[in-house]
């Protein structure tokens, strides 16, 4: 029976869950400003950072919930800042990028599919976790791929979105060089139904989504794709906004929100 490989875990199920998982999205660092002031300064604005090409938790959309913004972090995010009585402004980057946006204060909280680990907490602080995602394999339907080790057979050209976690799995871990590095999971996947590549890695949510779209296989391999957990970003000492942020995350926990952006983007 297929198992499910995404989900979203309870605040009090997420503390008993190793802290050092793989970076869902990168496992790049920045120097933090400490001093840098928040991106709002205007009191009436919360500013997300985020990279808009990754569903089902950030996409652009013609009718989204803030502009052309849609997405399971763009409502969360949305939801902490009506509690602060802001408007939730948000700036679209390269994923790379965001780390070093919110330390110099261009934005004032990261929400991105973006894993909490060791390595970024020398960079920033992260909120209680939220998700519960891991990697998966993408290939064509009739691929003879069925796990990561299959990715070493000669000529398997493997897509890969640069800074994420499947980029240091299969780079780092597997010591294989990927074909492609593109910035958008959305592009990788493109290049993969197109036959340029034999495989996508990429975090098991967003996956699922494009391959249920495209009609690709989805390979899992839990003894190489660890779990890991996505949580939001704010500035090293920036306490104040971490509070709130935990106390918004806490409360979408326990009145069912939380599994309602589930049930309405993942299904």
């Amino acid at each position: 029976m297929k198992k499910k490989m995404t989900k979203f875990i309870s605040l009090t199920a997420a503390a008993l869950l190793a802290a050092g998982a793989l970076a869902g999205c990168s496992n790049d660092t920045a120097e933090t400003d400490n001093t840098a002031a928040p991106a709002s300064n205007s009191s009436d604005e919360l500013v997300m950072g985020t990279n808009a090409a990754f569903p089902p938790f950030e996409f652009v959309t013609s009718e989204g919930i803030v502009g052309e913004f849609d997405g399971i972090d763009v409502a969360i995010a949305d939801r902490i800042a009506k509690s602060m009585d802001k408007t939730l402004r948000i700036e679209d980057m390269e994923f790379d990028s965001l780390i070093t946006a919110l330390s110099t204060g261009k934005i004032d909280v990261i929400l991105a599919g973006m894993t909490a680990t060791d390595e970024r907490r020398q960079s920033v602080d992260f909120s209680d976790p939220y998700f519960v995602a891991e990697q998966v394999i993408l290939t064509a339907s009739d691929s003879t791929i069925a796990s990561a080790e299959d990715l070493k057979a000669e000529g398997v050209r493997i897509g890969v979105v640069q800074g994420y976690t499947g980029d240091t799995i299969v780079s780092e871990t597997m010591g294989l060089e990927p074909a492609v590095r593109t910035s958008r999971g959305v592009d990788a996947v493109q290049d993969l139904k197109n036959g340029k590549l034999d495989a996508v890695v990429i975090d098991s949510a967003t996956g699922e989504k494009l391959a249920a779209q495209d009609g690709l296989k989805v390979v899992r391999d839990p003894e190489v794709f660890e779990t890991e957990q996505y949580a939001i970003a704010v500035q090293k000492g920036n306490t104040e906004l971490l509070d709130q942020i935990n106390k918004v995350l806490d409360e979408m926990q326990a009145n069912g929100e939380i599994d309602a952006l589930n049930d309405k983007y993942n299904g």
